[in-house]
């Protein structure tokens, strides 16, 4: 758990969940990290505007995911043709 002074690295940033996550935890003064694949997406850019720290990488990226203590990723589960 963090002490509230640290990043917070959101995967997913600019989707439906993962913004709405990023949002609650920039108006709660929190830091928030946007790990997010293209930076010049107007939702990367609105998350630039209201404080993120825009990261660009995806999962694959290491360097990308460093300095955060903790991360938020939503996953959902995908089921194959039954």
């Amino acid at each position: 758990m963090t002490d509230g002074s640290q990043p917070i690295l959101v995967i997913g940033a600019t989707g439906q969940q993962g913004g709405a996550v990023a949002r609650a935890l920039l108006e709660r003064g929190r830091t928030v990290h946007a790990l997010v694949r293209d930076p010049d997406r107007p939702a990367a850019r609105e998350l630039r505007d209201a404080g993120a720290v825009v990261v660009t990488g995806d999962l694959d990226d290491r360097a990308a995911m460093t300095d955060t203590p903790a991360v938020f990723l939503a996953l959902t589960m995908m089921t194959g043709p039954r």
